[in-house]
């Protein structure tokens, strides 16, 4: 009997030693791996710019900074419209004489395209009194007009001697002998290319010369009557009628 108690508590023995193995040596099997270090290099990893990214990007801003502030507005030229001359025109601190290089053209405005106003004879004194890029403001008789710059020079100029008046008479198509060719070189009267009809609005004087101060009348029309414009001043028409060759006032015209 005593000694199948001592077994029994020798199997108990046992069986309580394996129990204490299989929690402590045995557990290890059971316990979660810890993290790996592939987990913790998945995250990502910035890259600084390189140094040709940043040397292009650079470049470029500097490029386009330097174009845009060295860029300056074209300068007039001499197809410039009259608008673009006057709004660059400045006025001269004082007049100032300059002289006639050739015949030259009085305009209303600072364009070839501007009607004809008066005119200077090659050598006669200009008054300046103001400047665009391309023409000269001058002073006439109680009004202002504009003469191409190139036509004007600081200098005296000769006149033109009477034999060089008769060959630009010929040049410009005048018949040497007409009445009214020294006239036309005077006044600067435009030749119309093709004449025209025009009709008289009231009675109308037919002159010599355009103007009323020197102009002799050569005869006297009634109002309605038909003429033809041969040619032009600034206010004067030339006409030819029955005959007779004269200027009226554009004032008396339809």
């Amino acid at each position: 009997m005593m000694k199948n108690k001592s077994r029994f508590w020798i199997v108990m023995l046992a069986l309580a030693a394996a129990a204490a193995f299989s929690l402590t040596g045995g557990g290890d099997r059971l316990t979660p791996a810890p993290e790996t270090e592939t987990q913790t290099e998945t995250q990502p990893v910035t890259q600084a710019p390189t140094e040709t990214e940043t040397e292009t990007e650079t470049e470029t801003e500097t490029e386009t900074e330097t174009e845009t502030e060295t860029e300056t507005e074209p300068a007039l030229t001499q197809n410039t419209t009259a608008e673009e001359e006057l709004s660059a025109e400045t006025e001269l601190s004082g007049s100032r004489t300059m002289y006639a290089a050739d015949n030259v053209n009085v305009r209303s405005e600072p364009s070839t395209e501007a009607d004809v106003i008066s005119s200077y004879d090659q050598g006669e004194e200009v008054t300046v009194i103001a400047e665009t890029p391309n023409w000269y403001q001058v002073q006439l008789d109680g009004y202002t007009g504009y003469a191409y710059k190139e036509n004007l020079s600081e200098t005296a100029v000769e006149p033109k001697t009477p034999e060089e008046q008769q060959q630009l008479l010929e040049e410009q198509g005048y018949a040497t002998g007409s009445d009214t060719s020294q006239v036309d070189l005077e006044y600067d009267v435009q030749t119309y290319a093709e004449s025209f009809s025009l009709r008289l609005s009231s009675d109308a004087n037919v002159r010599s010369e355009p103007s009323l101060e020197s102009g002799s009348i050569l005869t006297s029309l009634s109002s309605g009557t038909t003429v033809t414009a041969v040619g032009e001043t600034d206010r004067w028409y030339k006409i030819e009628y029955d005959g007779t060759t004269g200027f009226v006032n554009k004032n008396m015209v339809e």
